[in-house]
Parts: C-alpha cells; sequence; structure tokens
C-alpha cells in the first residue's frame, strides 16, 4: 500500500496502538497523539466512482487529512430487506459500493468521518429516507415509533457491518460516525426532543461498532437548539457558516472542555429552480471565517469540497412559510465550494490550500502535487431524430386499475414498495357537456400536473415563477381547470404528475407528503371521476434501453409529452462535457441510458454535467424526456452554466423578495 512521506498515515498508525480517535480535554488524540481533522465533504453516491481518485487526490493535495461522507438510506435499501452496496448488477449500483470507497480514501493517505443517519438531509430526496416508508399508515419517521425504529436499525446494522473492519483501530480509514443528523431541529419551537429514539439509534450503531472505535458525535446548530440534539456523553459539534466563533461559544458551554468541531463549515449554498442562481458565498469572507476556525485550533468539516450531482430525481426539496410554500433543488449540487461539480480548482481551494499551510495545522505532515484538472470538451449537436409518444411510452409500461386516484407511494408495485421517483399518469375516460366542464383536482397537486385531453396538451407550462399560481401546481389548493364546449363530447383524460422532490429539510409534519394525486379525488363539475388506468413512469436505470418501437421524427414542433432521440459519436477517448436542453422546456436527460436528472427552462441551472465515464468511444445515445415539447438539438458545451446571479434577491416576475430556504443561522 503506497504511503504519502510524513503523511497522515505515517504519523499515525504504523508501528503504533492504532488507538481510536479520543476526546483528551479540550483536543482530539488519535494513535494517543494529538490531532486536528481538517476534513471535507465529498458523497461517494453523487460522483462517478472512476472519478472517486481524482477527487479524493484533490481533496488531500489542499492539505485536509480526513473525508466526511453521508449515507444515503434510500439509494442502499431501495425496497424493504433489499440492500445495494455495489453488488448488484443495477447501473447505479457500482456509485454505492461504501467500502470501495472507503479502501479509496485510505489509499489516498485519508482518514474518513461516516454520517449513516439514518436520516441525512444533504438536500437529498426525503432528507435520504426511503419512500416506502411512507406506506405504513401513521407512521412517524425519524422516532422511537417501533415500526420505523426497526427499519433504521435494521439499516443502520446493514450499513456499518460493512464499515466496521475500516475503523482505524483494524487500520483501516473511520474515526467517527455521526449519530443522526441535525435531530435538534427536527420539532417544533424548544419542545423536547425524542430523546429515546436518538438513544436507541446510539445503541444501534454501538452494538456493531463500539465507542472505543470510533469516535461518536452529533451535530446541530447550538446557538439556536441548545443540546435539543445531544446524547449524553456523545461530543456535541456545530454547523455554521458566519457565526463559527458564537457556535464555539455554545458549545464551551454545553460541554466544557472539549474540542471544538464545526461538523459542517458551509462553504457556499446550494440552488432552488425558480430563483436566480445565488449560492455565491464571496471568497474574502469564506477565508476570514476559515482563519477564524484555525485561529481557534478547532476541528472542522467543509460542507461541501465537491458537492457532484444530483443525478436522476434524487434531488429534495425545502419547505417555506410563504408564498410560493415549496422549493424544489435543481439537479447540480455544485454548492460553490472548492471543486466544481465536475473537479475543477476554484479560489477557495487556493485559500484552503495556502492557510492550511500557514497555520501548519498538521506539523510537519507533506502535501501532495495538485493533480491535473481533467479536460472539457464540446461535442457536436445532437441531433434528436426518433421519438415515441406518450400513447407509445405508456403501452410499454404495466399499469395499475384503481375506482378512485392514489398516491405514488402507494401504488401496488415494485414487490409492494411503491413508486419512489419520477411522473405517474392518471388516465380516465370523460363526457364534458355541450356547454364546457371544470376539472378539479381536490387538495395540492405534488408537485406540477400537465392536463391532456386525447393526447393534446391544453393546461399551461409552468416556465416563471407567476405561473405557479395556475392550474396543476403545488401552490394551488382545488386547482380548477374549464373545458371549453369543443371538449364536449367523451375523451381521454390524462393527468401527468410529476414529483419534483420530497423534502430534506423540516418539522415532522413536513416529512408525511406523499406524490402525486394524494389528497383527495378528481372532480368533473361536481361529480368524482373514477375508473383509472394508473401507469408510474420512474426511469429507473436500464428502463429507457428496454424501450421499443422508436420511430423517426422529423425537425418539427413538439407539443407534450414525448420522448426523443439521437446519437453522436465520439472519435477519441471521452471527456466530461455539459448538455443544454433547455430548448425542451422541461424535463430529463439520459446519456447511453443513464438518468442525468433534470432541466427546466425555468433555471436557474441550463446545463447538465456529464462525467466521461458515462461517455464511450465511438456512438453515443441521448435521450429527452420532454414535458412540454418544443424543437431543436441537444448542444453540447465545454463549460458549465449554473444560471445568472441575482445579487437583489427578487425573483423576476414575482413582485416580491426571495425567500431564503435554509437552516437556522445562515
Amino acid at each position: 500500500m503506497p504511503y504519502i512521506n510524513n503523511g497522515v498515515y505515517c504519523t499515525f498508525g504504523r508501528g503504533y496502538t492504532n488507538s481510536a480517535l479520543k476526546r483528551e480535554g479540550s483536543c482530539f488524540t488519535l494513535d494517543n497523539q494529538p490531532i486536528r481533522i481538517a476534513s471535507g465533504a465529498l458523497h461517494y453516491f453523487r460522483i462517478h466512482p472512476d472519478q472517486w481518485p481524482d477527487r479524493l487526490a484533490k481533496l488531500r493535495a489542499a492539505g485536509l487529512n480526513c473525508v466526511e461522507t453521508y449515507v444515503p438510506w434510500n439509494l442502499h435499501e431501495p425496497r424493504k430487506g433489499r440492500f445495494d452496496f455495489g453488488d448488484t448488477e443495477d447501473p447505479m449500483s457500482p456509485f454505492l459500493d461504501l467500502p470501495a470507497f472507503l479502501r479509496e480514501a485510505r489509499e489516498q493517505d485519508l482518514l474518513a468521518i461516516v454520517r449513516p443517519g439514518p436520516y441525512i438531509c444533504a438536500e437529498w430526496d426525503f432528507g435520504g429516507l426511503p419512500s416506502w416508508l411512507l406506506r405504513t399508515p401513521h407512521l412517524q419517521v425519524r422516532t422511537s415509533q417501533p415500526e420505523f425504529l426497526a427499519a433504521a436499525s435494521r439499516f443502520l446494522k446493514e450499513t456499518l457491518e460493512k464499515v466496521q473492519d475500516m475503523t482505524f483501530c483494524r487500520r483501516g480509514p473511520v474515526v467517527a460516525l455521526q449519530v443522526e443528523n441535525e435531530y435538534g431541529s427536527f420539532g417544533y419551537s424548544d419542545l423536547p426532543r425524542d430523546s429515546k429514539y436518538l438513544n436507541s439509534i446510539y445503541q444501534v450503531m454501538t452494538s456493531v461498532i463500539p465507542s472505543s472505535e470510533v469516535l461518536y458525535f452529533t451535530s446541530d446548530t447550538p446557538t439556536y437548539r441548545s443540546d435539543l440534539g445531544a446524547i449524553k456523553g456523545v461530543l456535541q459539534t456545530a454547523n455554521a457558516q458566519t457565526s463559527v466563533q458564537e457556535e464555539f461559544r455554545e458549545l464551551d458551554r454545553l460541554q466544557p472542555d472539549s474540542p471544538l468541531m464545526a461538523t459542517e463549515f458551509w462553504s457556499g449554498w446550494f440552488d432552488h429552480w425558480m430563483e436566480p442562481h445565488r449560492n455565491r458565498w464571496p471568497e474574502k469572507e469564506f477565508s476570514r471565517a476559515l482563519e477564524e476556525i484555525l485561529k481557534s485550533r478547532a476541528s472542522f468539516n467543509l460542507y461541501m469540497f465537491c458537492g457532484g450531482t444530483n443525478f436522476g430525481f434524487l434531488a429534495g426539496a425545502n419547505v417555506q412559510g410563504e408564498w410560493p410554500f415549496y422549493a424544489p433543488d435543481v439537479t447540480s449540487y455544485d454548492y460553490d465550494c472548492l471543486l466544481t461539480e465536475n473537479g475543477d480548482y476554484t479560489p477557495k481551494y487556493m485559500i484552503t490550500k495556502q492557510l492550511i499551510s500557514q497555520y501548519q495545522i498538521h506539523g510537519y505532515m507533506s502535501t501532495p502535487d495538485l493533480p491535473e484538472t481533467s479536460p472539457r470538451v464540446a461535442y457536436d449537436d445532437i441531433v434528436l431524430n426518433k421519438i415515441l409518444n406518450l400513447n407509445e411510452l405508456i403501452g410499454q409500461i404495466p399499469h395499475v386499475k384503481s375506482p378512485n386516484v392514489m398516491p405514488m407511494e402507494d401504488l401496488p408495485i415494485n414487490d409492494g414498495n411503491g413508486q419512489s421517483y419520477g411522473y405517474t399518469l392518471y388516465r380516465t375516460r370523460i363526457t364534458v357537456p355541450k356547454g364546457g366542464a371544470t376539472i378539479t383536482i381536490s387538495g395540492h397537486v405534488r408537485d406540477l400536473a400537465l392536463l391532456l385531453v386525447d393526447l393534446r396538451l391544453v393546461s399551461p407550462c409552468i416556465n416563471e415563477p407567476r405561473d405557479l399560481d395556475g392550474f396543476g401546481t403545488w401552490v394551488k389548493r382545488n386547482s380548477t381547470f374549464e373545458l371549453s364546449s369543443e371538449y364536449s363530447g367523451t375523451h381521454t383524460l390524462d393527468i401527468l404528475v410529476e414529483n419534483m422532490g420530497r423534502v430534506n429539510f423540516g418539522k415532522p409534519h413536513d416529512f408525511t407528503m406523499k406524490k402525486g394525486l394524494s389528497e383527495g379525488p378528481v372532480l368533473l363539475d361536481n361529480e368524482e371521476l373514477q375508473d383509472w388506468l394508473i401507469y408510474p413512469i420512474e426511469f429507473k436505470s436500464g428502463d429507457i434501453d428496454r424501450l421499443l418501437g422508436w420511430r423517426s421524427y422529423a425537425d418539427e414542433e413538439v407539443v407534450g409529452p414525448a420522448l426523443l432521440q439521437g446519437d453522436f459519436e465520439i472519435q477519441d477517448e471521452p471527456e466530461d462535457t455539459f448538455l443544454d436542453a433547455c430548448g425542451w422546456g422541461k424535463g430529463a436527460v439520459f446519456v447511453n441510458g443513464f438518468n442525468l436528472g433534470r432541466f427546466w427552462t425555468a433555471g436557474p441551472q441550463r446545463t447538465l454535467y456529464v462525467p466521461r465515464p458515462l461517455l464511450v468511444k465511438g456512438v453515443n445515445k441521448v435521450t429527452v424526456w420532454s414535458q412540454y415539447g418544443g424543437q431543436g438539438v441537444i448542444k453540447s458545451k465545454d463549460s458549465h452554466d449554473l444560471g445568472a446571479e441575482n445579487p437583489t434577491g427578487v425573483t423576476p416576475g414575482s413582485g416580491g423578495p426571495l425567500i431564503n430556504i435554509c437552516k437556522p443561522n445562515k
């Protein structure tokens, strides 16, 4: 195994006792020697596994000695009792090989912090919780309710058994494990949290990996939540950006004579759809805050070091008390951090490297040279010359017959696990009287709906904030749409509903929302429509490759939902690129069958990152799911377009200020 001269594993763990990370007064010790943790967050499931070595090498070259990662329960147990840690045939499976990621960290001379949840937030769908939990009536997630605790315990045991032989005591990289995540924020006002739940989770974790082998900790914002998310005897740490010193002072009050740790020192922020790109934290402010941490002799974890991508439909969402009440996250998790989504160095990277060197926080531990950046290429435009319309698509999808509409999670599919992600099409027959009729969707749509009559899109497209006050959006309760006398007679009615992402941070009731048409019946005038055919359009891994019946498509405009496909050829070895599909309104892009994520002309993000390993030398296939229709080609670019910044904080067209959806102290 390669070692870096005077690196982490030369300083600790070679010929010593391999003693765990511990608290010794106000300091940490590892192998009975003082250490400061200088960590960077990098989520293995947001980065192609072929790129793990590059990102980890760059992390180490910044002078950091540790990598931190969350563990997403919803990916590792997509169906109840069936786990995937990189050992299935699913194309996403290689992204989930947590042991391989930790071995690579060890190869790169890094320690590791693992945060297995079971709830992780992370701007990830449902905060990492699997959607099949919602099928249990009256289930209360993140509580000691027996049904939830049993499921969470099963997942934690499965995860930690994969990690238990990789602790530092056993010559692996793992030095610390987090218990739950920001539990102090899960509740109302200053009411006590479910301490029985927290203690039960801790007991489950220590039954697999005892506290003698790793350091256990919790993380919260203590100036706001005090010790509401704490466990007696377990180290409390802080999450903050500009208020790090205030958080440290509160930690000192809550647990005197203990090491200080900023588990999430927020290096940037994330974006929501329909808001300007506004996650830029100026380098001077970042540098000042990081230097304060270094001067205070505290340990820290940069959240994020490299954000990566919310591939597929896995981005989460936030809720808020003011219009528009719900804010889904964009596909990119670039986060304005030290490395861009595609791994380029940023000014914050150089600032961090310089400050760590200046303050010599690791003594004389050497730092490797900077790895080279990865090339980025603009390939030829991609012409989409094949098509499947909505009927041709759903004709290849099994459907559910139901007298009533139901949430996607409750559909009797996927071995009783329901539908987790994507779109749900509700179809029935209607008879419209001569004078026309009113369609009403009871309650709220979760989250966007299109109305089609005989495959013709009749409802408006949602392209800017003011459109959210119209039909078929999460904002409207009891959305109505008027069918004019033009539609008199008998027709096929389709309601295509998109799940834009489950809430990943909020209060208990925010975690009970189901997706699809989940709050009541659909009415024609005042009469409930029944006898529905329900089609789960999941776009799971491999679904695109199994579709048949593609037909030639000329360059005319497409109206309404359709799948379009085209090829492009790469003559040499592939490189990273970015795709702009915004000429097609709203939807998702697949490259060689892999779901890159959502696009939307509403912005701010306009391009999707295509990692080099998803491409092949020769012919590559690009598929676009277009909800609104459109026309044009897909453009390949050599630079990312995450959207224009808006320093005024005003959303164009909304007439009001942006709502800053964030954790309490930002």
